[in-house]
């Protein structure tokens, strides 16, 4: 899950009154929820529609298979040399089509719900959920899929001959 800024958090809170948000701190405990309103001046109170920020990760399970250690390849290099320290706005995205001839991977990482925050060692991570979460028969055979959290979208997608099939 992305660490977010006080100042992405408050952005968030600000634009969207966003209800909850779920981070994981530096000690790996993660929050469950934070729920969050508003007191109005009469003292009624006003709670704010929650958001759930788990991590969730959707698989493919169809297309081109490709072998783990290529994929782990990809995703450090997209991450360790492109990636990180790269801010990405709400609506942008950032990706990669690395081509191996017989085959392609492509990564990506987006921000989304009124997100914008700048790319961290997060990043290997999040790509790697859809890589060893989906296709779990075994090392190889991965068709890739995506994790989405409450701000951003972690796109990991082999394909073949140019393509993201």
């Amino acid at each position: 899950m992305k660490l977010i800024t006080v100042a992405a958090l408050l952005s968030i809170a600000t634009s969207s009154f966003a209800g909850t948000i779920s981070a994981a701190r530096s000690d790996s405990a993660k929050w469950i929820s934070v729920e969050t309103g508003i007191i109005e001046a009469d003292n009624t109170t006003s709670i704010l529609a929650k958001r759930v920020g788990a991590e969730v990760v959707s698989c493919y399970n169809t297309g081109t298979k490709v072998d783990r250690a290529p994929s782990i390849s990809v995703i450090d290099d997209f991450c360790n040399n492109r990636a990180i320290g790269h801010h990405v706005a709400n609506g942008q995205t950032l990706y990669s089509r690395y081509d191996y001839g017989s085959f392609t991977i492509y990564v990506s990482g987006s921000a989304i719900n009124g997100c914008s925050f700048t790319i961290d060692g997060n990043c290997n991570r999040l790509l790697r959920l859809p890589l060893d979460g989906c296709n779990t028969n075994g090392e190889n055979g991965k068709q890739g899929g995506f994790e989405t959290d409450l701000c951003g979208q972690w796109r990991f997608d082999p394909g073949s001959n140019g393509s993201d099939f």
